[in-house]
């Protein structure tokens, strides 16, 4: 007989999600204890509650849909809150995936099992946030506030949960952020439009507000919306295609290591590189030293994420710390988020940029924040952003 490690002394799914939600840091440090198996985590805890988030939203439909398309229009919303649960269990999945896979790039601690439980545990806020869909027309801000705070959490579980070091929560952050924003634009599309096409064959209640046309001429469809306007769909299919990445083409991370220069301000020289692609990404790494003191440079393209770097920025990111060994700030600026940090204690100092579709970071110990900002300065973001930028 094997004992199921996954659930021992874990709190309750209730217990959980109030203790993740109002004490997070004390929270996360508890879960860093804990042995969770993926399934009790999808299974016993985000299926419950984006259940209640889909019966939430089938309710909202009847006191929305069912008013103007009668018993038809729920046909469609259950459908959606059905494949809804199942988008949310397949995204915390590909999420834990996916940060374990980028951990190492964010100087993080690679842990399967402590990805799947920060992606789970994370989400919370989203997920309860979509039981606001039981108010029509109003729920869609308690959604926003839940997605807005899960990323908060993800930010606040990284160092207990992957070891990341505190001048790489920020980026991770972002970069793991547009990717989802990215993933559910595109999946929100293929659903609706299934649901469309669902919705116009279920008893003639749907097509008598919206109509499907095709413009043979133009090789254009259109939704036209009930009280007029249209969404051309065949634009929409070209954002998605340009949001994946335009050509398709992911960056040879050769072409970004070849943006790393031979020395640097401060008699820095190179001394190693390295570069890596993944997930559509490409990244560059620059040891450099000088004497005792010792510079990591890294330069990473964001690929089909970058077309979304100005709505983290929309986000107008900031940070101010200060204590008696150093402080870090963060601020966004023309649309470019500004972050740096000094450890007086360790004698070290960081400083990077992300910028449109492009993120440069300096870092390194027994160096100056001058020293970190002129190496990221030498690179140039301005200059890779039309090299490789969206």
């Amino acid at each position: 007989m094997t004992i199921d490690t996954a659930t021992s002394g874990a709190p309750n799914i209730v217990e959980r999600a109030k203790n993740i939600l109002l004490s997070p840091r004390a929270e996360w440090a508890r879960i860093s204890t804990e042995s969770t198996g993926l399934g009790p985590l999808l299974m016993g805890y985000v299926l419950p509650l984006a259940a209640i988030g889909a019966l939430a939203s089938v309710i909202g439909s009847m006191l929305f849909l069912g008013m103007l398309f009668g018993a038809a229009g729920l046909v469609p919303a259950v459908v959606s809150a059905a494949v809804g649960v199942g988008i949310t269990l397949l995204g915390v999945f590909l999420c834990g995936i996916l940060v374990n896979a980028l951990a190492s790039s964010f100087g993080s601690q690679p842990n399967q099992m402590r990805a799947n439980q920060l992606a789970a545990y994370s989400a919370t806020a989203s997920l309860i946030g979509s039981w606001g869909a039981i108010i029509p027309f109003l729920g869609w801000l308690v959604a926003l506030a839940g997605g807005i705070y899960s990323v908060v959490l993800f930010y606040m579980g990284l160092t207990p949960m992957m070891q990341t070091p505190e001048d790489k929560r920020v980026l991770f952050t972002i970069v793991l952020a547009l990717i989802a924003i990215v993933a559910w634009w595109l999946v929100g599309m293929v659903v609706a439009m299934m649901l469309l096409g669902m919705g116009l064959g279920v008893g003639g209640a749907m097509s008598r507000g919206f109509s499907f046309q095709e413009n043979a001429a133009q090789q254009q469809s259109e939704v036209t919306l009930p009280g007029g306007g249209s969404v051309n769909l065949s634009e929409l299919q070209r954002q998605a295609e340009a949001m994946q990445g335009g050509s398709g083409v992911t960056i040879d991370p050769a072409r970004v290591q070849a943006q790393l220069p031979q020395s640097l301000p401060g008699g820095f020289a190179l001394a190693s590189s390295s570069s890596s692609a993944a997930m559509g990404m490409s990244q560059a790494e620059g040891v450099y030293r000088s004497g005792e003191a010792e510079l990591r440079l890294t330069v990473v393209q964001t690929g089909a994420m970058g077309a979304l770097a100005g709505m983290a920025a929309g986000m107008n990111v900031q940070e101010n710390r200060q204590d008696g060994d150093g402080y870090a700030r963060t601020q966004t600026i023309d649309g470019r988020i500004y972050s740096e940090e000094v450890d007086n204690k360790a004698s070290s100092a960081s400083y990077g940029v992300i910028g449109r579709g492009i993120a440069v970071t300096a870092e390194g110990t027994n160096i100056t924040l001058d020293q970190a900002r002129a190496a990221v300065e030498t690179v140039g973001v301005q200059r890779l952003e039309r090299e490789f930028g969206a």
